[in-house]
């Protein structure tokens, strides 16, 4: 029997993989996917092969975008939708799946093609924060954590524990086929993948139990069906990851009123340009980011969060002044999105200035 927080995390990753599917990130669900061999499968899942272990792969994607001076990326995407605060343990597990799988590098006998490299990051999604000790160990190991309790992304929160309450009850009427009835992880997520299309390939050798019928199938369509309607028609629809030098990825969303397309509308002829930022306490524990253009404030807002440490390192009034400088040449100083659009990249670069960085509201 599957959990109900389980379910909701595999929902969410499947949620954040599509809203991020313009940034570049394409799912990789088989093995065929990979020609370099680094993937392998083992019963229901997709795993990554390591240098001493190999490493499951539920939401694992490639970006179509190489950084300069860079390897090609691949990212490992992990959500958590529990009540209790995301500890170390997983953040640790993070750390230990990308340090064996980044050091997995086979020579290949001479004459045969030379194996591509690729370089494995991991975002762990959290929609209950993340524990102090969890996020010092992150910044330490350049883990980037993202904190889904805000305001911001009640849409999100929502829309996907409807998805997964539903999924729950259906598993929970099975049991009349199967004491033990458990709807396969790989299935559900293949389902909702394809209602979804953020993949073209169909993930192959999934197993189901004898007790498994086409209603069952049926039932799951419909569910991935009106999830992907709620993603679609939230007001969110589309998550930016932005890449600033610093040991973290931001993920951006328009801040309501504002929506995506008027950051696009600005952006078209201006992929870079100066912006400023704004500190405000959204609720009553999370500090909300707010980005914008100098040049017209009014044009789009984005927002985003920091971890919690950075967050109390910088708050400290006596030395704000100082740490904001910090702030600026080594954490903000620039943050480059990629968006893909129709199989084209376009590379985007926010400039900030240590001055736009003003005191919270």
């Amino acid at each position: 029997m599957t959990s109900l927080a389980a379910i909701r995390g595999y929902l969410l990753e499947e949620a954040l993989a599509w809203l991020v599917r313009t940034s570049g990130y394409r799912l990789l669900v088989n093995v065929q996917d990979d020609p370099d061999g680094a993937l392998t499968s083992a019963g229901n899942g997709l795993l990554v092969k390591g240098r001493g272990a190999n490493h499951q792969a539920d939401t694992l994607g490639e970006f179509a975008f190489v950084p300069p001076f860079s390897l090609p990326i691949r990212l490992f995407v992990e959500a958590k939708f529990r009540n209790e605060t995301t500890g170390i343990y997983d953040v640790r597990n993070a750390f230990g799946v990308i340090s064996d799988v980044n050091e997995n590098y086979v020579q290949l006998d001479p004459g045969r093609r030379p194996r591509r490299r690729y370089r494995y990051v991991y975002t762990l999604f959290s929609t209950s924060g993340f524990s102090t000790p969890a996020q010092e160990y992150a910044i330490a190991h350049q883990i980037s954590l993202v904190d889904l309790s805000g305001d911001t992304f009640a849409w999100l929160r929502r829309t996907v524990a409807i998805a997964a309450d539903r999924v729950y009850s259906l598993e929970q009427s099975l049991k009349s086929r199967s004491a033990k009835a458990s709807i396969p992880r790989a299935k559900l997520r293949e389902i909702v993948r394809r209602q979804l299309e953020t993949t073209d390939s169909t993930q192959v050798g999934i197993s189901t139990p004898s007790w498994w019928s086409e209603d069952i199938d049926d039932a799951l369509a419909q569910v991935a069906s009106d999830l992907g309607y709620g993603l679609r028609t939230a007001e969110g629809r589309e998550l930016l990851l932005g890449f600033p030098p610093a040991p973290f990825v931001l993920t951006l969303t328009a801040q309501s009123p504002y929506t995506m397309e008027h950051f696009l509308a600005f952006t078209q002829h201006r992929p870079r340009h100066a912006i400023g930022l704004r500190r405000r306490r959204a609720d009553s524990h999370v500090t909300q980011w707010e980005l914008f253009p100098r040049e017209s404030p009014d044009a789009y807002r984005l927002s985003f969060t920091l971890p919690d440490r950075v967050e109390e390192w910088i708050d400290d009034s006596e030395r704000y002044r100082m740490r904001a400088r910090i702030v600026e040449e080594s954490l903000l100083s620039t943050i480059v999105l990629y968006r893909l659009d129709q199989g084209a990249v376009t590379v985007y670069q926010l400039d900030y200035e240590p001055a736009e960085l003003r005191p919270m509201d």
